[in-house]
């Protein structure tokens, strides 16, 4: 007989072997016998302790029976649930297993996807229902022109666009390239940007809304009122080193390192961080900084968090990498991509995303020796509150 969803035995048992042969439970154990167990008792609900007795054959009367081991592979096992779903987004039956303290005890629930569930949906939603202009802001770089040439130093860059402060800068910082005859500007964004704030702009597009693209070092009053996404990173955004420099940004640990460029700075890093970082070979100094091994591996950053001002809220996306930003964006707009990181985070689809989070990617450009390009981005790890 179906179930109040409609959906019959069956049908159940035909999704619960597809998910068995997937990737997702083909890395696991005890997992498979579990989620077969949970089927065959469907009709009940089933206490951590009747698991643990049931079907992992613990003895009561034992010094050594320990529920809890139940309800570890329970969590496992929502895990896979949902790794599955990622796995396979064309699937229009779901499978879950929700907390038991919320339902009264483990029961597997089936349900009807009558609509696919978008990651990327569910991700940009902060910006898509806040009721604001969105707005995507990308970082002019400051550039000394001269005649033929043009060059500009990564370390050298002003607050605002005045000319004068713009040559006083470059020569404090590099007196020998200094000539009052140079011409300071906002003349350029990099590629790696230009190629971001259009995935991001198209992703909203066929959501049916119009985003501009704003060039701006400067927090302007339009930006401020937004929602924005902001491409740019506080080294050369004033903007950006103003608001991660203010109360509203003060429980975020995540920085770009100020001095060195492939570094990070990791306020109180924790077990997950330290080692996520290490596997890449990266080296830790006595202030939590880390610097990558080489220069082809690049550190990126995306932080939400609301709006200062009180409006909607703002996505920064971040690095010292050009086709790092790129690969970032590829990843938050690319459904596949999105869905992996939300099984990673542990975040759920069918619910809003945490209100502000941290997450630290790692990109590895000219993979296979290919100019011009980036691998795609790996999340290292996170920080999230609701």
């Amino acid at each position: 007989m179906p179930d109040e969803h409609g959906i019959s035995a069956d049908e159940q048992k035909a999704l619960v072997e597809r998910m068995l042969a997937s990737a997702a439970f083909r890395r696991t154990r005890e997992l498979p016998g579990l989620l077969r167990f949970l089927l065959d008792n469907r009709d009940r609900l089933l206490m951590a302790k009747d698991i643990q007795v049931e079907h992992f054959r613990g003895q009561v009367d034992s010094p050594r029976f320990n529920p809890g081991h139940a309800r570890e592979r329970a969590n496992k096992l929502r895990e896979c649930l949902a790794g599955y779903q990622a796995e396979k987004p064309e699937e229009t039956l779901l499978c879950e297993l929700p907390n038991a303290d919320d339902i009264g005890g483990y029961q597997l629930r089936f349900r009807r996807i009558t609509e696919p569930v978008s990651a990327c949906r569910r991700f940009w939603a902060a910006h898509l229902e806040s009721g604001k202009e969105i707005v995507a802001v990308a970082d002019p770089l400051l550039f000394f022109a001269e005649k033929e040439k043009m060059f500009r130093f990564m370390d050298t860059n002003i607050e605002g666009t005045s000319r004068k402060a713009a040559l006083a800068e470059l020569k404090k910082l590099h007196a020998k390239e200094h000539r009052d005859t140079l011409i300071p500007g906002h003349f350029y964004i990099d590629v790696g940007s230009v190629i971001a704030s259009d995935l991001i702009r198209e992703f909203f597009r066929s959501s049916g809304v119009a985003v501009p693209l704003l060039l701006d070092k400067q927090a302007s009053v339009r930006w401020l009122k937004a929602s924005p996404v902001v491409i740019g990173n506080a080294r050369t955004n004033a903007a950006v080193r103003s608001i991660f420099g203010s109360a509203a940004a003060e429980s975020f640990a995540y920085r770009l390192d100020e001095a060195k460029f492939a570094s990070i700075h990791v306020r109180n890093p924790n077990n997950k961080e330290t080692d996520a970082l290490k596997s890449i070979g990266a080296k830790m100094d006595a202030d939590g900084n880390f610097e990558t091994p080489s220069a082809e591996l690049t550190i990126g950053i995306v932080t939400r968090m609301p709006n200062p001002r009180g409006a909607g809220v703002i996505t920064f996306i971040a690095s010292d990498g050009t086709f790092t930003v790129k690969q970032m964006a590829a990843a938050l707009t690319d459904e596949s991509q999105l869905r992996a990181i939300f099984t990673q985070t542990g975040w759920r689809l069918d619910r809003p995303v945490p209100q502000s989070f941290e997450m630290m990617f790692l990109v590895r450009l000219w993979p296979g020796d290919i100019d011009d390009e980036g691998g795609e981005a790996t999340l290292l790890c996170w920080r999230s509150r609701d």
